[in-house]
């Protein structure tokens, strides 16, 4: 088993290899909340497939890094996302700003401008290079942030699987890596949970 060194100094060299594709997902998501912000958002099915995307990235860097177990787990999480991320339906809604949306916005800024790992930081590379789809925790806190942001797609199944993958890594990296910066993570996770938990579907007359 690898030590917390090497754990740190394998993801931290992911995200200086593979900084090219941390700058391709900013630009991806920035185009995203562009349109949102314009108005021309896209479909639920089509924003939840998007999201799925980055989770397939790291687990791709990760295979590219020798760092199986984070290869192996973020495969099946993108295959499951995937499979759940179909069943959301195709329906346009505007949002609908309370605390777990604004809290959604919190969580994508986070997970835009997540410091650990990104080599010879400056300020404003913080804007484009933190190593989102290169390492798990800042992906995550995006991938929440989008979610809460759209109440879930309203997919309380999509909430829970996303919520118990993002908490196994929120408490790996506070406690087994010493990732502070992760409890901003883990705060995300815990809202997702309660979101998800509480969740009732409206149905149609």
């Amino acid at each position: 088993m690898p030590t917390t060194e090497q754990i740190l100094q394998g993801l931290t060299f992911a995200a200086h290899r593979f900084e090219f594709l941390a700058i391709f997902w900013h630009i991806v998501f920035l185009l995203l909340l562009v349109m949102i912000a314009a108005g021309r958002k896209p479909n639920d099915r089509a924003i939840a497939m998007i999201l799925v995307l980055p989770l397939t990235t790291v687990a791709l860097v990760a295979f590219r890094t020798q760092n199986p177990f984070n290869g192996i787990v973020f495969a099946l999480a993108s295959l499951l996302m995937y499979f759940l991320g179909w069943q959301v339906p195709a329906t346009r809604r505007k949002i609908k700003w309370d605390f777990y949306s604004i809290f959604g916005v919190l969580m994508i800024l986070f997970g835009w401008i997540y410091p650990h790992f990104l080599p010879d930081p400056g300020w404003l590379r913080y804007l484009y290079a933190t190593p989102l789809g290169v390492v798990p925790c800042p992906t995550f806190s995006l991938v929440i942030g989008f979610t809460l942001l759209f109440h879930g797609f309203g997919s309380k199944a999509w909430m829970l699987a996303l919520g118990i993958f993002g908490l196994f890594y929120a408490v790996v990296g506070i406690f087994r890596l010493g990732v502070l910066l992760d409890t901003g993570l883990l705060a995300g996770v815990m809202v997702l949970l309660v979101h998800g938990i509480r969740f009732k579907k409206i149905t149609e007359a």
